[in-house]
């Protein structure tokens, strides 16, 4: 009963124990007060050693002594039979015996080994006995251990000198080669808890100890995040050099063994990357062998945490944060720099993901100091910024100093990077830089990038479609063109607006070369549909990826295409986007010549409604549209056998293409008539003159039974009167003047004054529009 007592109050909390330690209850006294010979009885010797440990730590000098002698004298009478189990049995009498670990004896060596490095004599000396009889227990379990094929041990009456080592060798290696797992990690944790205690004076002697414990490669530990752990709040509370030397130089010896574990347990143990921890990922770096197992190793938690998480939360920011501060610290090293030429591409895209993974979330308080606590720590804000400072890092290494990195801040690349609707922007000049600096990799980066996109994670879309983009050129399609190709019409019809632009522009890329135009067909459809995007940089750049295929295509399937074109395009030619109208107009031309082969009488129609509309866009006011739509009208002209149309537009007498139109097609005037209202309301002065002067020249040929439509087109009219611009109002004016005339309806006084008002300003301002003389003299001419 006593000894289940002593258990429980050894197993009291920390304060209980202090208060314990000034008032020993009189069971616990009896244990220093008892005879050897009382104890003689190897378990409860055991267990009265293990019952000590916790005095051998106490405040007080007197009761550390007696805590250590009693156990040195307890040592003795710890029988070695308690260190072996039964096997099986034999030949009666005979028991075959093999080894098996104890529970405190780690703990028992931990707290002897800090004893022996304390100052008062008495106590290290106890220690030190204790440690030397502990030493020939685990000599002779190994012993028993080895020669167990015909270890026939008689333990009935076994004598406490019976396999004692009397003059034990160097101990040392015992520590390391002897301990079984659990014994080793019980040893290192006790020793790395205590080292910090005051009373720890000879700081060598538990470096050399430990040393011992981690020496040998068999030198197996089960609790490797918690000794890690350890370290680290160890390192986060001591100052002194020599402990702190110890505590680095024990980190490496765990790390040698388990690198990866060692990685991943710093990681738990500071995802925020503290003074300690930077020490602790400085230290493991610089070391050659260590380096490159270590970046693997993050690279494996980054992307494995990337592919569970679908929901993004704080738990993935924390890991991701935790990632990118300790890549950071590896990447400063100047050691590290050949583990970052071998794991470059796989590098390069991993901070790229950090950075979209710190996009992924709500940016609030990007410019802010942000709070210090753990919630504010696991943000995206931090997470971004972790992630911006891990990629500088990385090039910094890359450039071997700060030019490198200086030179892409001067391209602003840093700045996009935390920007939401830049950081694509800053990712394209970050791989230009890289394909600049080290061209070898960049068939590397770029199967990464294809690697992230086949992945299908939200928060790595853009920027693997960005590094995807750029060095599109040295993209293998042999293996993975249909799953890519798959990926980017997904990404066509994303609501990104980011996305659909790299989408596209990677298929104007793709387009442009035969061996890979051929696979483009199944997308073709939604390329059309991107015509229609509200985004003119898209709707210009599905132009050009219809006009490549176009060209690429065999016969009967561009004869196909183009026949769609002909139908989808003339609405285009109203875009606001002057590129894209210029774009649609060509490739208009070009359906158009591919077509007429097989379709004459279906184009001539088509080219017919196609006329006004390139005759009006003669005088927009963007020269590449001007030129797209006299190349195609000429083309259309040519085709259709109008030779005045064609001999005006070689010489370019644009202001006589209207009387030409009208004249050889009078049957469609009030076609034309209908197609030019809309023309009116162009945000373009010129075509607004040009569609009221046409007008004006069409009404004429109204005048018989057509009064109605007659008085529609002067309803119209009647509203750019008052147009912005005094060109356009005044010909307005003088137009309804003649179509009023034409429709027997004098003008009103209203009309007149107007007119007049009108006349007055532009003679002073002298711009009266250059081609009203003739509506004038016509108009007197009528009279």
């Amino acid at each position: 009963m006593w000894r289940q007592a002593v258990l429980a109050v050894a197993a009291m909390s920390k304060e209980n124990k202090g208060l314990l330690d000034q008032h020993l209850c009189p069971c616990i006294r009896s244990i220093f007060c008892l005879a050897p010979a009382q104890s003689r009885d190897s378990q409860h010797a055991s267990l009265d050693a293990q019952v000590l440990l916790p005095f051998t730590a106490s405040q007080q000098v007197a009761r550390r002594r007696k805590a250590v002698g009693r156990i040195a004298c307890l040592s003795r009478f710890v029988m070695p039979s308690s260190m072996l189990e039964v096997s099986h049995l034999r030949d009666g009498n005979f028991f075959l015996f093999q080894a098996k670990p104890l529970q405190f004896l780690g703990q028992l060596m931990g707290h002897l080994t800090l004893s022996c490095a304390e100052k008062d004599q008495e106590i290290s000396c106890g220690a030190a006995e204790a440690l030397r009889a502990v030493h020939g227990f685990i000599l002779l379990r190994e012993a028993c251990y080895a020669a167990r094929e015909d270890p026939k041990l008689r333990v009935e009456r076994e004598g406490p000198s019976t396999f004692w080592a009397k003059e034990p060798a160097d101990e040392a290696p015992v520590f390391g080669r002897f301990l079984f797992q659990t014994e080793r990690t019980s040893f290192l944790l006790t020793v790395l808890r205590g080292i910090v205690h005051p009373r720890v004076s000879d700081v060598q002697l538990i470096a050399s100890v430990l040393e011992a414990v981690l020496r040998y490669p068999c030198s197996e530990l089960n609790k490797v995040e918690e000794v890690v752990w350890t370290i680290h709040a160890q390192l986060a509370c001591v100052s002194q050099k020599p402990l702190k030397d110890i505590l680095m130089k024990t980190l490496l010896q765990v790390a040698l063994l388990y690198p990866q574990r060692v990685t991943t347990s710093l990681l738990q143990a500071s995802p925020y990357c503290d003074s300690a921890a930077r020490a602790m990922w400085s230290t493991l770096a610089s070391e050659p062998c260590l380096g490159d197992d270590m970046l693997k190793m993050l690279l494996w938690v980054q992307q494995t945490i990337g592919r569970q998480c679908r929901i993004v939360g704080e738990r993935s920011y924390c890991i991701f944060l935790a990632v990118a501060r300790a890549m950071h610290e590896i990447f400063l090293l100047p050691s590290s720099r050949c583990c970052v030429q071998l794991l470059l591409e796989e590098l390069f895209m991993a901070v790229v993901f950090q950075v979209s993974f710190g996009l992924s979330g709500p940016q609030q308080g990007c410019c802010s100091s942000g709070s210090q606590s753990r919630e504010a720590e696991c943000s995206p804000v931090h997470t971004l910024r972790s992630a911006v400072c891990a990629t500088q890092a990385l090039f910094y290494c890359l450039g071997g100093g700060a030019s490198l990195v200086e030179d892409i801040g001067r391209q602003g690349a840093w700045d996009m990077l935390m920007s939401p609707e830049t950081y694509h922007t800053g990712i394209a000049v970050l791989t230009r830089v890289l394909r600049r600096e080290v061209p070898a990799c960049c068939v590397a980066v770029s199967q990464e990038a294809v690697r992230g996109l086949l992945e299908r994670q939200a928060y790595q879309d853009i920027g693997a479609m960005t590094v995807f983009v750029e060095l599109l050129d040295c993209t293998d399609f042999e293996h993975v063109s249909s799953q890519v190709l798959h990926v980017v019409q997904l990404h066509l019809q994303s609501k990104s607006m980011v996305l659909r632009r790299m989408a596209i522009t990677s298929l104007v890329t793709l387009s442009a070369r035969p061996q890979e135009a051929v696979t483009l067909q199944g997308l073709l459809p939604a390329v059309l549909q991107r015509l229609q995007d509200d985004d003119g940089d898209v709707a210009a750049a599905a132009l050009a990826v219809l006009g490549n295929v176009l060209c690429l295509e065999d016969r009967p399937r561009a004869v196909s295409i183009a026949l769609q074109l002909v139908e989808t395009l003339p609405p285009l030619f109203e875009n606001e986007s002057s590129c894209v109208q210029a774009r649609s107009i060509l490739l208009w031309r070009d359906a158009m010549e591919v077509a007429v082969s097989t379709h004459k009488e279906q184009m001539r129609k088509d080219m017919q409604r196609s006329l006004l509309p390139l005759f009006f866009h003669l005088h927009d006011k963007d020269d590449s549209v001007a030129q797209a739509s006299r190349e195609t009208l000429l083309g259309a002209a040519k085709f259709l056998k109008r030779r005045q149309l064609r001999k005006l537009l070689a010489t370019e007498q644009t202001w006589r293409v209207s009387e030409c139109l009208l004249v050889e097609g009078s049957s469609r005037a009030e076609e034309y008539l209908q197609q030019s209202l809309p023309y009116l309301q162009s945000p373009q002065e010129p075509l607004r003159e040009a569609a009221v002067r046409f007008i004006g020249l069409a009404g004429r040929q109204l005048r018989d039974g057509r009064q109605e439509k007659l008085r529609v087109i002067y309803e119209a009219l009647r509203g750019k009167a008052n147009d912005s611009s005094l060109s356009v109002s005044s010909l307005a004016i003088q137009t309804l003047m003649i179509l009023g005339a034409t429709a027997q309806e004098p003008p009103s006084a209203f009309r007149l004054q107007a007119l007049c008002y009108r006349l007055r300003r532009a003679w002073r301002r002298r711009t009266l529009a250059p081609g009203a003389g003739w509506l004038c003299c016509w108009s007197c001419v009528q009279s």
